[in-house]
């Protein structure tokens, strides 16, 4: 004797709730997303070229600095995978 074939019942959707979120900073290649949503082809590139860094804090002073770049590369990021997408803007 055969068991009976059920169909699939649809599965509920998982509940997550927040009661608060709070991003202090958002950066290259993040996001918030709400809903239903799907990122294609979401890529992201960016350079930087610092000859300080960064001052942070109470009461510091960068006084009489010089600061050169020397930025000779010919390509600012090498080719990855995913990059160039034909017909994206």
């Amino acid at each position: 004797m055969q068991k009976a074939a059920f169909p699939a019942l649809p599965l509920d959707p998982p509940l997550i709730q927040f009661d608060a979120i709070h991003v202090n900073a958002i950066s290259d290649g993040s996001g918030i997303f709400i809903g239903t949503n799907m990122q294609v082809y979401w890529a992201t590139s960016s350079k930087s070229n610092s000859g300080l860094g960064e001052v942070s804090g109470e009461n510091n002073y960068v006084v009489n600095n010089f600061n050169t770049v020397h930025d000779n590369d010919i390509i600012d990021a090498p080719y990855t995978k995913g990059d160039l997408i034909i017909g994206r803007v």
